[in-house]
C-alpha cells in the first residue's frame, strides 16, 4: 500500500472583534482550544473592544462533532494524525491571515499580542516561530509549552517576547503535578515569563483577561 497526498484548496472561517483601520493601536490574535468554535470562543474577549484594539480568532480547520446526539460542532488544530503536516498548514493558514488583517490595518504601527488558550496555546508558539512577525506579547492559558520550541536557537526570540503564562488554580484538565512538570520545564530552558493564577477552572475569565490585557 502506498500513501500518497494532494493539495487542495480549504475555507477557513475567522471571527473579528474591531474594525481594520488607521486608528488599530493594539492587535489579538485568540486561538482557541480543542473541540471549541472560534464564534464563541472570541466573546470572551468583548471587554478588550475599545475602538483601538483588534481582536482577530482564527478557527482551526478541522471540524467534528463533540457528542452522540451530532448537534454540537467543534474544532481542532491537531491531532497524532499527519501531525506534521497539519501544523505546517496552521502556520501557513495564520500566516495568511495575518498578512490580510495587517493589510486592511493600513499600517504595522502597533502592539501585536497573541493567545492560545489550552490545546490552541502549542499552535500560537509553533507559529510564532515560524512567522516573521514583531510580537509584543504571548499569552498561554491553561496551555502546554511544546518543547521543540524550547531550543537554544529560540532563545533570543524568547528574550525578546513578553511571555506571560496563565494558569486556573482549579483547572481540572491540569493536575498539580502537571503543573509543576510544566514550570521546571520552563525553569530548566530559564524562559522569562510572567505568571497570573486565577481562582477558577479550564477557561476564559474575561475579568481576569481584561486586567492581563491593560498591562500589555
Amino acid at each position: 500500500m502506498l500513501k500518497k497526498t494532494i493539495d487542495v484548496s480549504k475555507k477557513a472561517r475567522y471571527y473579528m472583534l474591531g474594525n481594520p483601520q488607521s486608528n488599530i493601536s493594539k492587535v489579538w490574535f485568540v486561538l482557541h482550544g480543542y473541540a471549541m468554535l472560534s464564534e464563541f470562543f472570541i466573546q470572551k474577549f468583548k471587554n478588550l473592544d475599545d475602538g483601538n484594539t483588534l481582536i482577530i480568532a482564527p478557527e482551526a480547520l478541522n471540524r467534528f462533532y463533540i457528542n452522540d446526539y451530532y448537534s454540537r460542532v467543534g474544532a481542532s488544530w491537531m491531532t497524532k494524525e499527519e501531525r506534521k503536516t497539519d501544523i505546517e498548514e496552521n502556520i501557513n493558514y495564520l500566516n495568511l491571515l495575518s498578512k490580510k488583517i495587517f493589510e486592511e490595518i493600513g499600517h504595522t504601527n502597533f502592539k501585536l499580542n497573541i493567545l492560545g488558550f489550552s490545546q490552541g496555546g502549542a499552535t500560537a508558539c509553533r507559529w510564532m516561530f515560524a512567522s516573521q512577525m514583531k510580537i509584543n506579547s504571548l499569552v498561554l492559558w491553561a496551555s502546554d509549552l511544546p518543547q521543540d520550541t524550547l531550543i537554544e536557537k529560540n532563545r533570543s526570540v524568547w528574550e525578546n517576547i513578553n511571555t506571560h503564562l496563565v494558569m486556573g488554580k482549579k483547572d481540572q484538565l491540569i493536575s498539580s503535578e502537571v503543573k509543576a512538570k510544566f514550570l521546571d520545564l520552563v525553569k530548566k530552558y530559564n524562559l522569562k515569563y510572567e505568571l497570573t493564577l486565577y481562582d477558577g477552572d479550564h477557561r476564559i475569565y474575561p475579568d481576569v483577561m481584561f486586567k492581563l490585557a491593560q498591562s500589555l
